[in-house]
């Protein structure tokens, strides 16, 4: 398992784990002024409290309600990616003294074919998934097609979402995993710790006020265990940067729903999900996903998972 044992071709005293975090969270913030920007106006012409109007869109974060567009509220909810992305890249770098492509393989060079087929396969079982949905309660979706809005909703999709699902993968999977393995022997534990951590960053999520806090949660979680324990299995990030992005793009492309943290002008919207059943899926697609890839690439056993590591630390 090359993979989890990155961090220790770099430097890795604890502080540059704290400046590089600090760095992240600028850069997050410098990216969220836009969106702030434009509710602060919206709150001047309305008359209506920032802080309530804040709060109110935290809550239902429905850009129409507030005169924006849906795809250019899904660029202002973008925006704070596209700024932490780059400085993240060069914190890293800078401090970590090691490659950025070690964040998602041992081989310095990304596979992108192993990329796409991750896209492609999880974006047809999901395709499958709500088809099979569909049949059961059509009366549940809503076909919303506008070609103007969609193709621009198209272009922001395929060049803009794939950042904000990297930038998460490259974060979780990659650098908080990777440290995880300077600190624990066992895989295992890392995965768990992230994964943990990726459902704890979803908790500002407009879902887990509208479906509830458990299901939600359990939701994210299982997600990130997935792509964590993919990772591993695969030893490289590839097929989770696939999936992530084909999870993400398929929401907002091809079916959104109500509550959502993505609400956007796609294909077709629910009015509402079951969050149980929501998990269920999710959890058949992983499964086979899981199939699929192992065999195609011959991943070790599951056990490996809890096998120890030896990984040698590097804290200059």
């Amino acid at each position: 398992m090359r993979f989890i044992r990155q961090a220790s071709e770099g430097l890795n005293h604890w502080w540059r784990y704290v400046l590089v975090f600090v760095a992240i969270v600028i850069g997050y913030s410098i990216g969220q002024l836009p969106l702030g920007a434009a509710l602060h106006r919206v709150s001047t012409e309305t008359g209506r409290d920032f802080n309530e109007l804040l709060n109110a869109f935290a809550a239902n974060p429905n850009f129409t309600e507030y005169g924006i567009s849906n795809n250019n509220g899904l660029l202002l909810l973008l925006m704070s990616f596209i700024f932490a992305m780059p400085v993240f890249f060069y914190a890293f770098i800078s401090l970590h003294k090691r490659s950025f492509v070690s964040l998602i393989n041992p081989l310095k060079k990304v596979n992108w074919k192993k990329i796409i087929f991750g896209f492609i396969l999880w974006v047809l079982l999901a395709a499958i998934a709500e088809g099979i949905m569909y049949g059961i309660d059509p009366s549940n979706y809503t076909w919303q097609f506008n070609l103007r809005s969609f193709l621009f909703l198209l272009f922001i999709a395929l060049f803009l979402i794939p950042i904000q699902t990297s930038f998460e993968e490259l974060v979780f999977r990659g650098y908080l995993m990777q440290l995880g393995g300077l600190v624990f022997k066992l895989p295992i534990v890392p995965i768990l710790i992230t994964a943990i951590l990726f459902g704890a960053i979803h908790l500002g999520n407009p879902e887990i006020g509208k479906y509830g806090l458990v299901p939600m949660e359990l939701y994210f979680i299982s997600a990130g265990l997935f792509l964590g324990i993919i990772t591993i299995l695969d030893d490289g990030m590839e097929l989770a940067l696939g999936v992530h992005a084909g999870t993400n793009i398929f929401g907002a492309v091809g079916v959104s729903y109500s509550g959502g943290a993505l609400q956007t002008d796609s294909l077709l919207r629910m009015q509402s999900i079951d969050p149980i059943n929501a998990v269920i899926v999710f959890l058949v697609c992983a499964i086979l996903f899981s199939i699929i890839c192992a065999k195609r690439y011959s991943w070790p056993s599951v056990a490996s998972l809890f096998r120890n590591h030896d990984i040698t630390h590097n804290n200059a």
